[in-house]
């Protein structure tokens, strides 16, 4: 599930409290957005020991370098940006991924683990099930882009600075695997964005 909306306002207050040094600010960081990173962890390289050891040495980081970090009005896009640097590390240096290779490290998937799987049988309409295999068959870039901005619910800017693409590059790998999807589920633009939309809840 996704985590609820937090306002910017408070984003600065929460994060800020947890530089000073407030452990309840640090859990509530690290409950409201554990499952944000471990789902787009999943999907960079599919490999749950690695993504959660990645996400653990991440807040033991934060938490231990809090004198020295900075301040953010978007801990979501904050902490996804320092996981995604934080698995590309791992890839290069190869040290937990074992025969997984560095080419995984540019690919997107959408799989489940079971966990999901069950919430995505059980919740999920045959049109949502739809899209996401619909999904399956864009280039890593294009889920990527997609999965971010409606799944995540992040801004083309926000996007473009985690993956290191100009706004201009964001709308332009957006709009193609949104014409791709429309292709293959031969449906109009406001129906995909629907679909899409009716995805979000229950999946994620």
């Amino acid at each position: 599930m996704i985590a609820d909306y937090i306002d910017p306002i408070d984003d600065v207050l929460l994060w800020n409290s947890f530089l000073s040094g407030d452990k309840s600010s640090f859990q509530k960081i690290y409950d409201t957005y554990y499952q944000n990173l471990y789902s787009y962890g999943m999907r960079r390289i599919n490999l749950p020991e690695v993504v959660r050891d990645c996400i653990q040495d991440l807040f033991i980081y934060l938490w231990t370098r809090r004198s020295g970090l900075g301040t953010t009005g978007n801990i979501k896009y904050y902490l996804l940006a320092a996981l995604r640097n934080q698995l590309i590390q791992v890839g290069i240096r190869g040290d937990r991924w074992q025969q997984v290779g560095l080419e995984n490290a540019e690919k997107f998937q959408l799989d489940f683990d079971p966990e999901s799987d069950l919430i995505r049988k059980e919740n999920v309409t045959e049109q949502a099930k739809k899209v996401i295999d619909a999904l399956e068959k864009l280039s890593p870039r294009q889920k990527e882009v997609l999965y971010l901005h409606y799944f995540e619910n992040m801004s083309h800017e926000d996007i473009a600075g985690l993956l290191d693409i100009s706004v201009k590059g964001i709308y332009k790998v957006k709009y193609r695997g949104l014409e791709a999807l429309r292709a293959v589920l031969g449906v109009s633009k406001t129906e995909l964005l629907l679909l899409l939309l009716l995805c979000r809840p229950g999946i994620f």
